[in-house]
This record gives C-alpha cells, sequence and structure tokens, in this order.
C-alpha cells in the first residue's frame, strides 16, 4: 500500500479523541506477554492497536491477560502499528517484515492477527494483501469504511451482489476501502478463507450497521455481538469469548468436546 490513510478520513469516521499518532520512521514497537502454559507446538496471537492507541494503552487494558486467560498456551504481542503507519501507506510492509514473518521463522505453528477499530482495517489490509498467510483474523468493532461505500454495498443487497468496478492492482489512499471490500466479496469463491475469520461488536456501537454488513460473509458462530459501546471495555469482554471458542476450535475434537461441555459456553 503505497499512500496512506488521509487523518481526515478517521476524524470523520469518529474514531479520534486524545490520541497517539507515533512515528513510522521508527520499527514497530511492542509488548511481549509469553504464554503462562506453554505448549509444543507454538501460537502466537498479534494485535493491532485502535486508532489512537499503542502497545501500552492495550497492556493498561489488560488485554494479553484476557486473551491467556481464555487461551493460556498462546503468546501475546501487542503491537505499537500506530495510525502514522496508516497514513504513510507502511502499515502492511512493515508489518509484514518487522513482525509476522520473524514469527513465522520462530516456529510459530500457529500466528493469529487481531485487530480493533481501525486496527480491524489494519487486520483486513494485511490479509489482502497475504490471503491465507495467517492462520486467522479477529475483529473487533473494525471500521470498515466511509458512508458513502457502505451505503452503496447496502443498496447492492450486500457485498455478494455488489460490484466494486475496475480497481487498480495497487491498494492506496484514494481506493483502499472499496479494495478490501473486493476481498470480502472474493470470500464467496473462496470460503476456506472466511471460515478463519472472527467478529465481535456491540450491539449501542457506532458501526453496529456496517459490522452487520460483514457479518453475514462469515461462519454463523464465528460473529458475536455484546451489549455495550465502542470501548475498549467491550472489546475486552469479547475478545475473553472469541479466544475462548478459537481455542475449542482449535484443540483435537475429543478434548475440545469435553471442554466445552464444562465450559458453559455456547456455539451461535
Amino acid at each position: 500500500m503505497s499512500r496512506g490513510l488521509p487523518l481526515a478520513l478517521c476524524l470523520a469516521a469518529g474514531l479520534a479523541g486524545c490520541f497517539t499518532i507515533g512515528d513510522s520512521k521508527i520499527p514497530i514497537g511492542a509488548v511481549s506477554v509469553p504464554a503462562p502454559r506453554p505448549a509444543a507446538e507454538r501460537t502466537l496471537v498479534i494485535v493491532l492497536p485502535g486508532f489512537g492507541d499503542d502497545a501500552q494503552d492495550m497492556k493498561d487494558h489488560g488485554l494479553a491477560e484476557v486473551i491467556q486467560e481464555s487461551w493460556p498456551e498462546a503468546d501475546v504481542l501487542l503491537t505499537s502499528a500506530t495510525f502514522a503507519y496508516y497514513r504513510d501507506g507502511k502499515l502492511v510492509p512493515r508489518l509484514h517484515e518487522e513482525v509476522v514473518e520473524p514469527a513465522l521463522r520462530g516456529g510459530y505453528r500457529r500466528v493469529w492477527l487481531a485487530g480493533a477499530s481501525l486496527g480491524g482495517m489494519g487486520v483486513l489490509l494485511y490479509e489482502r494483501e497475504y490471503p491465507g498467510e495467517l492462520t486467522g483474523l479477529v475483529l473487533f468493532a473494525p471500521f470498515l469504511g466511509g458512508k458513502e461505500l457502505l451505503d452503496e454495498i447496502r443498496a447492492a443487497g450486500g457485498p455478494r451482489k455488489w460490484d466494486p468496478g475496475p480497481l487498480p492492482a495497487e491498494t492506496n489512499g484514494d481506493n483502499y476501502q472499496r479494495q478490501t471490500w473486493k476481498m470480502v466479496k472474493g470470500w464467496t469463491a473462496r470460503p476456506e478463507l472466511a471460515r478463519r475469520v472472527w467478529l465481535a461488536c456491540g450491539t449501542s456501537d457506532r458501526l453496529i450497521e456496517d459490522v452487520r454488513l460483514l457479518a453475514p460473509e462469515l461462519a454463523g458462530s464465528h460473529y458475536l455481538e455484546l451489549p455495550g459501546g465502542h470501548t475498549w471495555g467491550l472489546w475486552i469482554r469479547s475478545a475473553k469469548e472469541v479466544f475462548s471458542r478459537i481455542r475449542l476450535e482449535s484443540r483435537p475434537p475429543s478434548s475440545g468436546a469435553a471442554e466445552l461441555r464444562g465450559s458453559g459456553v455456547s456455539p451461535r
């Protein structure tokens, strides 16, 4: 992605407040939290922050602890892939070179990429450039584009019926939203890609209607709505539930079924 996302777009989307822009000239910072119960087959969950957040914010919210409470065998890497990397068009190549590739070379059997709000869009941008490379994706109330494009997709009857029109091969700040939804539309022909995606959002989140446009493209049990808004409190609760389910799906059928019966969690 050579051209970045304009700051005005994120401000218009309501993603701003007191925020950290960051500096794309420096390596992507990260806070690494080792698994409390390491397994022979190593798992890593990489997390992208929301607009205005960084790794320290996510650490302060207790996100790593919540993920590992649900999935104690997983290492967690909270990244400072801040807005500057999006703005300067460097998020995907830098994330690949500095974070994902080293993890894959480092012996991880499973690598998951998660993101909240703008970080959710970052997850989708990465997937577009490297489809199927990662074990799975987790999106918490992702920013999915501007009103004009989303209304266009709704009017068409959803992404499956929508015509994205001709697009250049290169994703940039002018077309990244349309390119992202074109990828989603393509999941119809490649359902194995959609089966790796999990999505959660609060019922009073300002992005809920946009998220509901994406939800039908995923496995039914991979979409969760919980009471709450566009807040870390809601995303923390979502993470606990989502990663519990992911862990169960990742385990052998016999052990997963037994654990599910004892957990009180019911797949939807």
